[in-house]
């Protein structure tokens, strides 16, 4: 009965069912424990129960995540965070396409911000603790002191995994179009003693990828590939936004895939357009560590996880899930 009413939600304006929708989530109501797949992998020598969570964009500012890790997900990403309050860009800030399971949003990074998060981080974390959930914190910064200031204070909580998101549209790729900047940024995130991430976008040359490869490679962190994809959207108030959902799955499949063709041998999120059990294994196949979940968990809830593994409980045969055991356990 939930799950309709959430489809339901979905052909309301958007930011009532983004509003809605996370008001049932905290409320308690949407509330249940998903039985789950068993696929371990093992992430920075932790043994994560499956590859598959949710990316940030959800879940801002961690109010949600007591509740979503019930679902069976092996990991979950917070944020992103900024350092200081962000109300975020004007009303209307979401388009859906239903037809295409695609959305177009243009949030602007909004936040309570970093002081507020930490406060509360201890207890989130104590509640996903119990359901053996990797918990990844993204963080976003206009300059390098923000950066490094939040990482410096997430010393010591046990946060599994941070990420350095670099590439949100609202940053009108200012991080891209300086390498030089970037990479110091780079440099000086290296004194964290955690295991990074940094999120790469969509839409920029080949040369910027490659770069950026080769740069995060040998500082050991891993990748998240990738943020949504900067297009125009006039029903959006500022008049552009990032691109989601099943369009982009191609350019997310064959970015990971060029990364290790490359040579990459760090970590990997692969994140968009993911909809479908299928998809899942495709991505881990092409050289994804780990699978994250936006778009569906935009239309579907939480419900959208028990669909993806009862898909890919299908879509793998007992021999091929073994294999699969085998190969990501050794």
């Amino acid at each position: 009965m939930l799950a309709q009413v959430l489809k339901l939600l979905n052909y309301l304006p958007p930011e009532f069912t983004y509003e809605s929708s996370h008001v049932l989530i905290r409320s308690g109501i949407i509330n249940y424990r998903g039985y789950g797949i068993e696929m371990p992998v093992e992430i920075s020598d932790k043994l994560v129960k499956n590859p598959i969570g949710l990316g940030a964009g959800i879940d801002k500012d961690g109010f949600l995540t007591p509740r979503i890790v019930r679902t069976g997900i092996g990991f979950i990403t917070i944020g992103s965070v900024t350092l200081k309050p962000r109300p975020g860009n004007p009303k209307p800030r979401i388009v859906k396409y239903p037809s295409l399971r695609a959305m177009v949003n243009a949030m602007g990074l909004s936040s309570r911000g970093f002081a507020d998060f930490l406060g509360r981080l201890p207890s989130i974390l104590r509640e996903v603790r119990d359901f053996n959930t990797y918990v990844i914190i993204s963080l976003a910064g206009f300059s390098i002191s923000e950066f490094i200031y939040m990482l410096n204070r997430l010393r010591g909580y046990g946060v599994d995994a941070v990420e350095l998101n670099i590439s949100s549209p609202t940053y009108r790729g200012s991080w891209v179009s300086d390498r030089d900047y970037l990479g110091e940024l780079l440099r000086y995130a290296e004194s964290f003693s955690g295991t990074l991430f940094v999120k790469l976008p969509l839409g920029v040359d080949i040369d910027f990828y490659r770069w950026i490869t080769n740069t995060v490679n040998k500082r050991g962190f891993g990748l998240t590939i990738a943020n949504t994809l900067p297009v125009k959207e006039s029903r959006i108030s500022v008049g552009y936004g990032g691109l989601s959902g099943y369009p982009i799955y191609p350019i997310i499949r064959s970015l990971v895939s060029k990364v290790r063709k490359w040579g990459f041998r760090n970590l990997i999120i692969g994140l968009g357009g993911v909809l479908y059990g299928w998809q899942v294994i495709d991505l881990i196949r092409s050289g994804a560590n780990l699978v994250g979940v936006v778009t569906a968990f935009a239309y579907e809830g939480p419900f959208a996880f028990n669909r993806l593994f009862k898909e890919i409980l299908m879509k793998l045969s007992e021999k091929a899930l073994n294999n699969y055991l085998v190969n990501t356990c050794r």
